[in-house]
C-alpha cells in the first residue's frame, strides 16, 4: 500500500467497512470504488449502509466490469454474506487479470494460487496474496525439544479486545484503538483477529492456532508469538484481539465454545480488557452476568463495554434456528439513546465505537488505568 493507486474492492459488504473507516487505509489510495453482489442489498447505496455508521461518501455498485477499466488495482475481499470462490470470485479475478490490473487477495485462493500468480506474471501486473496465513508452530516451539514448556511473562502492557460473538465490531475497535493510541504518541503493536492484517501493517491472528497440534502447544506458540513481537518492536502497548466469541449461544451456534479465548488468555494475561456486545435492552443483572462470566472463565476484569448497533434477530433465530447469528442493524440516533440507558445500569463504562469520539474515550480510560499500575513503565 505504498502507491497512490485507484482501487476497486469486491465483493463489498460490512466485513470491509472498518477499512473504509480507517484513515490509514483510505489515505493510501487516490480513488476507492466498491462493487457488491445484487442480492446483498447494498448496490446503489452509500457504503455506510453496510454497518449503519456515519456517511462515507462512496456509492456501492454492482457494475464490476464497467468500473474495472478505470482503476489500477482490485482487492478481492472476504465478506460476511455468503459467496463462493468458484462462482463469485474466480470469474471476476480472471477478468481483472485479463484487463492487466494489479491483484490483492484477502481471501484464501487454495489450489488457484499458483494459477493466479502465473497469469499475473504474464500480464506484468503485481499480485499480493494476504489470504493464506502460513505462520506455523515450528517457528515458535523449537525450544520445546529441550523441555522448556513454561509461559514467559510480558513486561509490555497488553490490551485485549474480546467479543461475545462474530460481527460485534471487534475489527473496527482494533483499528480505531490503534489509531487513537498512536495519536496520543504511543507506539502500538497489534495482533488482529483476521488472517490478513499484514495488509494493514500489523500482525494477523496466527495460522498455527488452527493447526492440528495440541491445545497446550497452541498456548505456548501464542505466548512466544507475543514475546517475539515485544522483543523485536519494543512497543508501549500490545493490542491482542480474540477472533470469534467467548461463549456459546445454543447447541447450534457454539462460537467455538470460547476455546480460542481461553487459549489466548492462558498464553498472555491482559492488563486491560474491552468487550464488545450485540445491542439489547440490557439490565444490570444481565450485564453483571457477562462481566462475571469473563471474570470466572478467564480471570479478567472488564474495563469498558462496546455495544454495537447490531441486534440479534430473535424471531429469525427462533423460527429458522440458523447455524450463525442473524442480526438487525440499528441507526445511530437510536443507539445514542440506548447507550445512555445502558450506562445507567452498567457497572463499567459503556461506549459505541461507531459514535465519533467514543474510541478516544476508551483509549483515555485505558491510559489512565495503565498509568496507575506499577508495571506501566512507558505510560
Amino acid at each position: 500500500m505504498l502507491n497512490k493507486e485507484s482501487v476497486l474492492i469486491y465483493p463489498y459488504d460490512s466485513h470491509f467497512t472498518p477499512l473504509l473507516r480507517d484513515k490509514g487505509f483510505v489515505d493510501h489510495y487516490s480513488d476507492i470504488q466498491l462493487s457488491s453482489l445484487p442480492g446483498w442489498g447494498l448496490c446503489g447505496k452509500d457504503a455506510s449502509y453496510a454497518d449503519g455508521g456515519g456517511f462515507l461518501g462512496i456509492t456501492v455498485s454492482q457494475e464490476f466490469d464497467q468500473i474495472l477499466g478505470g482503476i489500477d488495482t482490485v482487492i478481492f475481499a472476504e465478506a460476511d454474506n455468503s459467496y463462493t470462490l468458484e462462482k463469485n470470485i474466480y470469474p471476476k479475478l480472471l477478468s481483472a487479470i485479463e484487463a492487466g490490473k494489479n491483484i490483492i487477495t484477502l481471501v484464501p485462493l487454495n489450489e488457484k494460487l499458483e494459477e493466479v500468480q502465473e497469469k499475473c506474471g504474464k500480464k506484468g501486473s503485481y499480485f499480493i496474496n494476504y489470504g493464506d496465513n502460513h505462520l506455523g508452530h515450528a517457528d515458535f516451539l523449537n525450544d520445546l525439544v529441550f523441555g522448556q514448556k513454561e509461559i514467559i511473562d510480558c513486561t509490555t502492557p497488553i490490551l485485549a479486545v474480546v467479543g461475545i460473538a462474530e460481527n460485534t465490531h471487534k475489527f473496527q475497535l482494533q483499528l480505531d484503538l490503534k489509531s487513537a493510541f498512536e495519536n496520543m504518541g504511543y507506539k502500538v503493536s497489534v495482533v488482529g483477529s483476521r488472517s490478513y492484517c499484514e495488509f494493514l501493517g500489523f500482525h494477523s491472528f496466527p495460522g498455527f492456532m488452527k493447526e492440528l497440534i495440541s491445545e497446550s502447544d497452541k498456548i505456548l506458540c501464542y505466548n512466544r508469538y507475543i514475546k517475539q513481537i515485544e522483543s523485536t518492536e519494543e512497543p508501549d502497548l500490545i493490542i491482542v484481539a480474540v477472533p470469534g466469541g467467548f461463549m456459546r449461544y445454543n447447541n447450534k451456534i457454539t462460537n467455538g465454545f470460547g476455546v480460542t479465548a481461553y487459549e489466548i488468555f492462558q498464553a498472555v494475561v491482559p492488563d486491560a480488557v474491552v468487550v464488545s456486545l450485540f445491542h439489547e435492552k440490557y439490565t444490570a443483572e444481565y450485564l453483571d452476568g457477562i462481566i462475571n462470566s469473563i471474570k470466572y472463565k478467564f480471570g479478567l476484569d472488564i474495563d469498558a463495554l462496546n455495544i454495537t448497533n447490531r441486534q440479534i434477530d430473535w424471531v429469525e433465530m427462533t423460527n429458522s434456528k440458523p447455524s450463525s447469528v442473524n442480526t438487525l442493524t440499528l441507526n445511530q440516533d437510536f443507539m445514542q439513546k440506548s447507550i445512555e440507558e445502558c450506562s445507567v445500569v452498567s457497572s463499567v463504562p459503556v461506549f459505541n465505537v461507531l459514535d465519533k469520539g467514543d474510541t478516544a474515550k476508551i483509549a483515555g480510560l485505558i491510559v489512565d488505568k495503565l498509568s496507575e499500575a506499577e508495571m506501566a513503565v512507558n505510560f
